[in-house]
């Protein structure tokens, strides 16, 4: 039997817009009863993202802000793998093993910040607000905003300047190697990493660990950012938008699921699981 790899984005994919992901649970417990893995690859952050999979019990990767910093439970199966190299310089960390495949969050804020001083750019992010302001922007708790602030590797933003001058700091911020990138609600200031790039880091310890399995990658997402990993992975998931423009994601391994949001992730999930 093929051993399916499932990678999926979180916010409007995995969980709904009021923070749920109940109906997906049942393609997860099916997951689990077929030992799929399940890996969180979201612009959310690593304490985000281990919150989210500690209540579902998961032991698998995380991928944090947009491929920039993944993390492996040290009670993972996989934790032996991640030894630092000439390649990927993983760090233990008190929880887990971290590799950091971004730039730097403290050089990001330091150069869009400068950019904002200089030229009066009209722009607020995380590092701007309070958990207070974020919880009102987002929707998030006070708890949920907190972690949502804890960012090593990103800076979301809202970009509340023109068209035109969106393009000279973008271009500013390119000239730094640092990378604009759209989300859901966000624009993401991050570095040359991208979602695929976390793909291929998990895909790369499940294969090392399990050779001879036959494994088959399937990526979930609904937002540009995620563009990358549904068209590297062996099968991509499109989840619609309630509202809104849909991303257009190109080869013939995509699959487009019926509804948004959690209720499509369980549907385009199950009927996938039903014809291996």
């Amino acid at each position: 039997m093929k051993k399916l790899l499932i990678i999926t984005d979180v916010d409007a994919s995995f969980i709904d817009e009021n923070y749920e992901y109940t109906e997906a649970l049942e393609a997860v417990q099916q997951l689990a009863q077929l030992d799929f893995p399940l890996v969180f690859n979201s612009s959310k952050t690593l304490i985000e993202c281990a919150d989210l999979a500690k209540e579902l019990q998961l032991t698998t990767p995380r991928i944090a802000e947009n491929g920039g910093i993944i993390s492996v439970p040290h009670d993972s199966e996989l934790s032996g793998l991640c030894k630092p190299s000439s390649t990927e310089a993983w760090e233990p960390q008190q929880q887990s093993m971290t590799l950091v495949t971004g730039l730097s969050g403290e050089f990001i804020l330091n150069e869009a910040h400068q950019a904002r001083d200089q030229h009066g750019y009209a722009f607020e992010g995380f590092s701007d607000w309070s958990c207070e302001e974020l919880s009102k922007i987002t929707g998030l708790t006070h708890d949920a905003a907190k972690s949502a602030k804890q960012r090593h590797v990103s800076e979301p933003i809202l970009w509340n300047d023109t068209s035109e001058r969106w393009v000279d700091f973008q271009s500013q911020m390119q000239a730094k190697g640092i990378r604009t990138l759209r989300g859901g609600q966000f624009i993401h200031l991050m570095g040359p990493s991208d979602k695929s790039c976390g793909l291929r880091v998990v895909r790369r310890l499940y294969k090392k660990k399990y050779p001879h399995e036959d494994w088959i990658t399937v990526a979930i997402g609904d937002s540009a950012n995620d563009k990358s990993m549904l068209e590297s992975a062996d099968i991509g998931i499109l989840i619609p938008h309630a509202d809104g423009p849909q991303i257009k994601v190109s080869g013939d391994h995509v699959i487009h699921a019926k509804y948004p949001s959690s209720r499509g992730w369980n549907d385009a999930m199950l009927h996938l699981l039903s014809t291996l």
